[in-house]
């Protein structure tokens, strides 16, 4: 009898199930000097959608291996997460996830790079001490600035900054009225962080995301807000979403007294959704669709 002969769509899964073996060995044994980014491209090249779980485990694996795509992991580990549910094998993930970790012990990977220090391992009272100099700063430009993002989220949810996360999130008001306004006076933000030799002229900026000098090993990421028609907007997560008073005057944190939105839970719920009291180390911001709707001021921003 003659051998049943292997379709393309087999032939491609069986492949992609070689390659997660042979990450799976590294992986186990750190001792097999795999050549990651051949097997990396390859295992792209074999993507096809919808994403199999065999596929998922192979490319963070190789990313992980490689050290690369810090922020696609994270999306891949997502999907993994919620496949795995799907079919009720959390447990699996569990342990798939605790065997990353022990791999890259004692590195740490997050959204933004591997071997970068986590608040977990880092005294608090120190970072906010420096922290401090860059808000004072600001306030003696004349503008106020308010926790933001994963650091809002820290303060109010665990009453301290996120034991994961390994940045300082600040959002500055600018004086301006208008999305024209806001993005000049931005634009000349940026000269003046120079001139006060708080801006990171060594990190990658973005138009819209100053890197401010760091706070010994603490990255400090500053955003643009302004108020228009009293409606509130802070890039990337809010866009006339909320009102003035949900936000301004700025309130007190108890935990660090630095300054928090008036409505703190609102924001909250427009930047992590409506489960952002339930921690979730996996969290990915949905960037294109907050880019979308951020599109003219960014546009205007490269102007």
């Amino acid at each position: 009898m003659a051998e049943k002969e292997v379709t393309p769509t087999e032939a491609r899964n069986l492949r992609i199930s070689e390659i997660r073996m042979i990450a799976l060995a590294e992986i186990a044994t750190k001792s097999t000097d795999l050549d990651h980014w051949s097997y990396y491209i390859e295992v792209n090249e074999l993507k096809r959608r919808p994403l199999t779980i065999e596929w998922l485990e192979a490319v963070v694996m190789l990313a992980v291996i490689g050290r690369i795509r810090p922020a696609r992991v994270f999306g891949w580990m997502k999907k993994l997460r919620e496949k795995r549910e799907k079919v009720g094998q959390i447990d699996v993930f569990d342990t798939f996830e605790a065997r990353l970790r022990s791999y890259l012990y004692p590195e740490t990977l997050t959204n933004h790079g591997y071997d970068r220090q986590t608040f977990a391992d880092l005294d608090h009272d120190s970072v906010w001490a420096q922290v401090e100099n860059h808000l004072s700063a600001l306030r003696d430009e004349g503008y106020e600035v308010f926790l933001n993002s994963g650091t809002l989220l820290g303060v109010v949810r665990d009453e301290k900054l996120i034991a994961h996360d390994d940045d300082i999130d600040l959002a500055v008001i600018l004086k301006a009225g208008t999305e024209e306004e806001a993005a000049k006076e931005w634009r000349d933000l940026k000269g003046r962080l120079q001139e006060l030799d708080l801006f990171d002229e060594d990190n990658h900026n973005q138009a819209a995301i100053y890197k401010l000098t760091p706070a010994g090993p603490t990255q400090i990421d500053l955003f643009p807000a302004w108020v228009q028609d009293d409606k509130v907007f802070v890039y990337p997560h809010t866009h006339g979403d909320l009102a003035r008073e949900d936000v301004l005057p700025l309130r007190k944190c108890a935990v660090t007294g630095n300054a928090l939105p008036a409505a703190p839970e609102k924001m909250l719920t427009l930047n992590y959704g409506a489960e952002w009291g339930k921690p979730d180390p996996l969290f990915k911001f949905p960037w294109a669709a907050a880019n979308d709707r951020f599109a003219p001021f960014l546009e205007r921003l490269a102007q």
